[in-house]
């Protein structure tokens, strides 16, 4: 008997220990489920921050209703969500800069209410950056091809003045930060023959065999040798992720075509609202004498929007004929048919920004649209044609082209130079937001940085 007893004992304890040690791992485990759906509610209310911001950024009237508002900062609260055994949770967000007067940063706490225990929550804080189309130099979401060799692509800042001008102390405005990429995952998608890199390169392939260089190619800094690439200036799982391109609706003059000298705006016509002109044209030719010419006249800002069918020339400059944007203007043009811009080019004092062409053309719109840029000489512009076949070449080995290019595939022929504008990556008007920092604040002194804006 006593024997026996002993033994119920001893099985009585260990019975106690599993259940102990089952209740203690089912409370690890609700924990551990609990702690999951708080970083969920986290993460979900950072999403409709995002989702609110970028509606800002289009001009959305509402981007910020039901959220309470005050000064540069907007916050909300989303409540109602519902767990397994009446376990509760909600989750607050706070929005700093929400107007974009400057980069948003946005902090959200997580709460999670169980039945028994004490709350669980997760608080995580994330600044933004506004993104540059023209954050790289030439941008190919398929192919790059240099064709015929022999072609040079650096960087210089416009800021600073012209292309490779003294800036004193030895230096010059010329720099290797160029950049090209190909976004193709396919073998030798980035074909740089035996030109030459001053900078970086992305391509697509998750290994180097998108990238094709010919014995005499490069890729790197100022003194590299020919026939070396310095696989540290060489990224791969480049991908990119551009919108369609879309005219802006704002009412304007229709003009017909331009074929002679003209200048824009035209004698009496008015701006409109935003202080810029707008114009409806059937199509450009000019070709022949210097005369032939499209000047947009100093100090105004001119919005052309060409409306030729997709697969017609819609712009078409040659021989001596030229568009010339004067000192303080700019022009932008827009337009899904075919364009040809040769002869005396654009002429743009050297301000890349001052010239900046859209392709309309919608992704898997039927046919082709094909970009043709080049001119005698110097040649700055701005190209967004993520659905255009893109060719430049900037008159032979003494061409000038500046600025940046985002097309479906380019093609930089001859021996040409390109130069990106590092300015451009500033311009960020217009587009979205991506993240710059993403922090989980674990400690009770990161936390108590926000308690005050938090604790609503």
């Amino acid at each position: 008997m006593l024997t026996a007893m002993i033994l119920t004992l001893a099985i009585g304890v260990a019975l106690v220990s599993f259940l102990k040690l089952g209740q203690t791992t089912l409370e690890i485990s609700n924990r551990a489920f609990h702690a999951n759906a708080a970083m969920n509610l986290a993460e979900s209310g950072l999403e409709q921050a995002m989702w609110s911001i970028s509606k800002a950024v289009d001009g959305d009237a509402s981007a910020w209703t039901n959220w309470t508002t005050s000064g540069a900062n907007a916050q909300r609260k989303f409540t109602g969500f519902t767990y397994d055994a009446n376990t509760t949770g909600y989750a607050r967000v706070y929005v700093r800069n929400y107007a974009l007067a400057s980069a948003p940063t946005i902090i959200v706490r997580g709460t999670i209410t169980p039945v028994t225990g004490p709350v669980i929550e997760k608080w995580i804080v994330v600044s933004l950056f506004q993104r540059s189309l023209f954050a790289n130099g030439l941008v190919a979401e398929d192919t790059l091809t240099f064709s015929g060799g022999n072609a040079v692509v650096d960087s210089y800042d416009s800021r600073s003045g012209v292309y490779n001008a003294a800036l004193g102390g030895g230096l010059f405005n010329r720099n290797d930060n160029g950049s090209a990429g190909s976004a193709s995952v396919a073998v030798n998608s980035f074909s740089l023959s035996n030109s030459s890199i001053y900078g970086n390169v992305s391509i697509g392939t998750s290994n180097y065999s998108g990238l094709d260089v010919g014995p005499n190619g490069l890729v790197g800094a100022f003194g590299t040798s020919a026939g070396t690439v310095d696989y540290s200036k060489v990224t791969t799982d480049f991908t990119t992720n551009f919108e369609d391109a879309v005219a802006p609706t704002t009412a304007g003059y229709t003009i017909g075509g331009i074929n002679s000298a003209t200048v824009l705006p035209g004698g009496g016509d008015l701006p409109a609202a935003d202080g810029t002109y707008y114009y409806n044209l059937s199509g450009i030719s000019l070709s022949g004498a210097p005369s032939k010419k499209l000047d947009i006249a100093a100090g105004m800002d001119v919005v052309i929007r060409i409306t030729a069918a997709a697969g017609t020339t819609g712009v078409s400059v040659g021989g001596n004929a030229s568009i010339n944007v004067l000192a303080g203007g700019s022009l932008e043009m827009y337009t899904e048919a075919n364009v040809s811009i040769a002869g005396g080019g654009i002429a743009n004092a050297n301000d890349p920004e001052a010239f900046m062409f859209y392709s309309t053309r919608a992704a898997g719109a039927a046919g082709s649209q094909n970009v043709s840029i080049s001119g005698n000489g110097q040649l700055s512009a701005v190209v967004y044609a993520p659905n255009a076949s893109m060719t430049m070449n900037g008159g032979g080995a003494s061409g000038q082209i500046y600025g940046a290019v985002v097309a479906d595939t380019i093609t930089v022929t001859g021996g040409s130079e390109f130069h990106y504008d590092e300015a451009l990556a500033s311009m960020t008007g217009g587009n979205p937001f991506g993240v710059s920092q993403w922090a989980e604040l674990t400690s009770a002194t990161q936390r108590g940085i926000y308690t005050g804006i938090m604790s609503w």
